[in-house]
């Protein structure tokens, strides 16, 4: 099943030059000090020719009542002649309470003077290419910068446990200019507008741990808690980052084949190299939104969107219906994805998935409007949501009152529903409209409109009271 997304492959790279960036090194001294035990670890690690490496991200966002939390565990494999690095592992994005995860898969190869970059996400491989500059950046300069931070650490008096195995730890912080080689700044640019991510994190410093195993005097693990550093960036925007951190342990050394893509992989994959969307895609990819071809209305489509009425296929429902209403219309709810079991509490909803045959999507709230714990089957529809990614296969029309459909001229969606009673501007990510019913705050209408064209690429309906 498509979801809205999230683009690993950047974060995949951060890694790779994570592991060159601590694996790669000069001359030592006998007593622990930070300076010494970096340059020992720097001379150390000038022979090794490969890592296994686990990368753990999180990141907590709330603005206005709302929250979302992203989450990604990656293992992944890399090795530095011929360059190349292979990762999989599970992303998680949470939001309202629903928790919508899948599995990603990436492989990287150097090809010449470029990056090949293969990202599989909900089973569908893109392949993406990089010029070796833009991906790298200039590793001995990062490396030579990293020495410079030493007397910016303390020695933790006590050793610490990774992988069964005593290390050192080295406590401090590192200027933006090196963390931003580490991090993918197209994550920082999703949180919000305010220049290049680049730019603004070379501003920052940024709390760094350094863990070194005790043995080999090798890279253990890296780990940043950045939430306190990155907060005041989005602040203007509205928005609140209660977590943040981001930890790449080095598992083994020296341990790791020669990885190749698989023929078949290079076959399926679609070429998404002019995509900008980043590791976080929130407007669900850089396809564009067509124009939408007139409407065939049903009479029973109201023309105001407070007739909280959608046409689905040739069938008109008006919210809240029931699951059985919806269905009728030619989408089967994903009792996988939601179990119909599921208990919803009183006042509250669930987001389900009601699909046809050829894989196209609603998006639902299925609410609780009674006074006691039902089970997901018992509930109602309370509101609808549809994304252009969620019907780009073809023969799913989801038409809302006035004829409003996904690929709508802006200027009609405001003849039909007059002034919003909120608007979101935005030059790089559209605009957002908002009409509310004055009985309640909860029945609604939010259109997005796409930068540029101003076709609708979004749409939700909702009557959940």
């Amino acid at each position: 099943m498509k979801r809205r997304k999230e683009r690993l492959a950047a974060a995949g790279l951060a890694a790779a030059m994570a592991a060159m960036l601590l694996a790669g090194c000069r001359a030592g001294g006998t007593k622990a000090t930070p300076e010494n035990l970096i340059r020992d670890m720097e001379k150390n690690s000038q022979a090794i020719e490969s890592v296994l490496m686990n990368i753990k991200m999180e990141m907590e966002m709330a603005y206005d009542s709302q929250s979302m939390a992203l989450r990604m565990d990656m293992d992944m494999e890399s090795t530095s002649d011929p360059e190349a690095s292979h990762g999989k592992g599970t992303v998680d994005i949470e939001m309202s309470g629903t928790t919508l995860g899948t599995e990603t898969e990436v492989y990287m190869v150097r090809e010449d003077d470029e990056y090949i970059t293969y990202t599989m996400l909900e089973n569908q491989w893109t392949k993406e290419t990089s010029d070796v500059e833009a991906m790298t950046g200039d590793l001995e300069e990062i490396t030579g910068s990293m020495e410079d931070y030493a007397d910016q650490f303390d020695l933790n008096a006590e050793l610490v446990d990774v992988n069964g195995k005593e290390c050192f730890e080295l406590n401090g912080e590192l200027d933006g200019d090196i963390f931003a080689e580490i991090m993918d700044t197209d994550l920082l640019d999703s949180l919000g507008e305010y220049g290049t991510a680049a730019e603004a994190i070379e501003s920052l410093t940024f709390p760094c741990t350094i863990d070194i195993y005790r043995d080999s005097i090798l890279p253990a693990r890296l780990s940043f808690d950045i939430g306190d550093t990155l907060a005041p960036m989005v602040e203007e925007a509205g928005i609140e980052l209660p977590a943040c951190y981001i930890e790449i342990t080095f598992t083994e050394y020296d341990s790791v084949d020669a990885i190749e893509v698989p023929e078949d992989v290079i076959s399926q994959a679609e070429d998404a190299s002019g995509d900008d969307g980043g590791l976080l895609d929130l407007d669900g990819g850089g396809a564009g939104v067509t124009p939408a071809e007139p409407a065939e209305q049903n009479a029973d489509l109201g023309d105001d969107w407070e007739s909280y009425t959608v046409q689905i296929n040739d069938t008109v429902v008006t919210l809240p219906c029931t699951i059985a209403e919806l269905e009728a219309a030619g989408v089967t709810m994903d009792r996988e994805y939601t179990p119909e079991d599921y208990v919803v509490n009183s006042g509250e909803y669930e987001l389900a998935w009601f699909v046809d045959v050829s894989g196209n999507e609603i998006m639902a709230d299925m609410v609780n409007t009674t006074d006691s714990p039902i089970e997901l089957k018992d509930c109602l529809v309370g509101g609808v949501a549809v994304y252009s990614y969620n019907v780009e296969y073809g023969g799913l029309t989801v038409i809302f009152p006035g004829g409003i459909q996904i690929g709508s001229a802006q200027d009609d969606v405001l003849a039909a529903y007059g002034d919003a009673d909120d608007v979101y501007e935005d030059e790089e990510y559209g605009n957002s409209y908002y009409w509310y019913a004055q009985d309640s705050y909860f029945n609604g209408c939010t259109i997005d409109t796409e930068a540029g064209t101003g076709l609708v690429q979004s749409m939700s309906l909702d009557h959940m009271e």
